[in-house]
């Protein structure tokens, strides 16, 4: 039976990758950074846990060893990733592994983001190799604004990114699909890379399709590109934002902001990032305010899937389902 391992294996990618493995009868191992995370990903189906952190060599080496094929997803507050694919290609290579998938990023050659240079760097560097490779490069998740979800539930939705940039998005439950899909044949996809987008959309549209299926109006409104860094200037965005809803927000909905404020200094548990980290997600934020994001190919996706991806509205339809359960907001 193929074992594959899954690095970031408790994350947004890596939970349903797990899962979407596990029901594929594939024996999946699972690289996360401790015993909590081990715990969600033996839940997902995970039958082999390795713990510890991706830049150690010898966990790297002790997670390798053995696996016929690997997913590698570096998470975003890791700001150099060419020590770790430099690592992944020597100990891939003495351990036979058959079959790296990368996880990269849409349009990686963007130099203003360092985020995607550093992917861009890994691509180069893993086509100079010759462990038998696949790249999937997905666009902005839709599931980043979950972040502020209380808000959302509340009829705001903040992000530090103009309410009118042109967005392209993916679902991550499709990136998820679409990587078990390559994994679990392999011999069809190697030497390919994909693009992993869905659709163009503004955060004003998302916001009209959040209101859809909430039932009660929602309103994006644009924080700095460098809240995380300054969250005074944040809050007085997040009170502007809260001050043009005061007419169409219920006391119910009042409470579901209010947690919205208390949760959001620490969004994505940012405070527990590096200052260049949180850098590179200022810069990222401030072009994306700027530039917004182009799709790529729209034209992989669905051939991968052999279905339409979920549309913005899909999503947001789904989410309300699945956090409110049925309840009237």
């Amino acid at each position: 039976m193929t074992t594959v391992l899954v690095t970031s294996a408790a994350g947004g990618v890596g939970r349903p990758l797990v899962r979407g493995l596990s029901a594929r009868g594939v024996t999946v191992r699972a690289l996360v950074k401790n015993d909590a995370q081990a715990s969600l990903a033996r839940r997902d189906g995970a039958t082999e846990i390795r713990v510890g952190d991706m830049r150690d060599i010898a966990v790297l080496d002790e997670a390798i060893r053995g696996a016929d094929g690997m997913y590698h997803a570096a998470p975003t507050q890791i700001i150099d990733e060419g020590p770790i694919a430099e690592h992944i290609i020597e100990l891939g290579t003495r351990h036979g592994l058959s079959h790296l998938v990368f996880h990269s990023v849409i349009h990686p050659e963007i130099t203003e983001l360092p985020h995607h240079t550093q992917k861009e760097s890994v691509e180069k560097l893993l086509a100079t190799q010759s462990i038998p490779t696949t790249i999937l490069r997905p666009s902005h998740y839709m599931q980043n604004y979950l972040d502020f979800w209380e808000f959302i539930r509340g009829g705001l939705m903040p992000y530090p990114v103009s309410t009118t940039s042109p967005m392209g998005v993916v679902d991550v439950e499709d990136v998820a699909d679409a990587a078990a899909v390559v994994l679990s044949a392999p011999d069809e996809h190697v030497g390919t890379t994909y693009d992993l987008s869905t659709e163009t959309i503004t955060r004003d549209e998302m916001a009209t399709a959040f209101a859809d299926a909430l039932g009660h109006p929602v309103t994006a409104f644009r924080l700095p590109p460098t809240a995380v860094v300054n969250q005074v200037g944040a809050a007085g965005a997040v009170l502007g934002g809260v001050a043009r809803a005061i007419p169409t927000l219920s006391p119910r909905r009042a409470i579901h902001v209010l947690t919205g404020i208390r949760e959001a200094p620490n969004a994505r548990g940012i405070r527990s990032w590096s200052p260049q980290a949180r850098e590179n997600y200022v810069q990222m934020m401030t072009y994306y305010d700027t530039h917004g994001l182009p799709v790529g190919d729209l034209t992989h996706l669905p051939a991968l899937l052999d279905r339409a991806p979920t549309s913005y509205r899909e999503f947001a339809r789904r989410e309300v389902a699945r956090r409110v359960d049925g309840t009237r907001r």
